[in-house]
């Protein structure tokens, strides 16, 4: 009997559950993370006032899709849908296509992806894409600060808004202890903040890491622990492939 393996994200855990399910992979969702709109929305008002006055070509940078979604619903999705149906010179890029695909749902006509979902390939392709030009990126309060400084090194104008935040459960998951006896085939882990979470509740889990990216296999790394798979892509599919390998191997 294959045990389950564990999906702690916030939310959107159904992905990764419904991909599992069609390579007969059982999963148990239970977050170890929520996510919560920004306290102060000043922030994230002046970004949007920034984006509706400015005169010359800016790009607009979503490293998470729930920076676009809790951005939008701050200043009101229908404002926010009709800027970016409307507005000229206004560009579009995100860390991924899960990402790209809530700017499109918000009107951006083209969304510029990066050879591989990671800021930092981000930063450095849209450096070589535009030398010089001037950029808007709503994010959360864990949001890493190497893509605006990449850009703003390369002569970029760069702003930044909080409009959302994360932060771990306040009660332990029901799923520690079964953690900590071994009882899942693997947890999926796709952030820093998501492998933050699981060590400050299981220091030391008994199952196999799963990694969707580089980023968060390195912050695995950072608290000592191995990782024992790393999905070449952050898709449900690529990630419930990397999972079936481990297990099946």
């Amino acid at each position: 009997m294959i045990k389950p393996v564990l999906l702690i994200r916030s939310e959107n855990n159904e992905v990764d559950s419904a991909a599992l399910g069609k390579l007969g992979i059982p999963s148990l969702v239970d977050p170890y993370l929520e996510i919560t709109a920004a306290s102060d929305q000043r922030e994230g008002m002046r970004l949007f006032e920034l984006l509706r006055s400015s005169m010359g070509p800016v790009w607009v940078i979503a490293t998470s899709s729930n920076s676009i979604r809790y951005w939008a619903h701050m200043v009101g999705e229908e404002q926010f849908r009709s800027e970016l149906l409307t507005r000229e010179n206004l560009n579009f890029a995100a860390v991924g296509e899960a990402t790209a695909h809530t700017l499109r749902h918000y009107g951006a006509p083209e969304v510029f992806l990066p050879s591989r979902p990671e800021a930092a390939t981000l930063a450095g392709e849209l450096v070589l894409l535009d030398r010089r030009s001037s950029a808007l990126i709503p994010g959360g309060n864990l949001a890493m600060p190497n893509l605006p400084l990449v850009l703003r090194n390369s002569g970029w104008v760069v702003d930044t808004a909080e409009v959302y935040k994360t932060s771990r459960v306040s009660v332990e998951p029901q799923s520690a202890d079964l953690l900590r006896k071994g009882e899942f085939s693997a947890v999926l882990l796709r952030s820093p903040s998501a492998v933050d979470a699981l060590v400050h509740f299981v220091p030391r889990p008994l199952v196999p890491l799963v990694c969707a990216g580089s980023t968060t296999a390195s912050a695995v790394y950072a608290h000592g622990l191995k990782v024992d798979a790393l999905s070449p892509q952050p898709t449900p599919e690529a990630v419930a492939s990397t999972i079936y390998s481990l297990i099946f191997r």
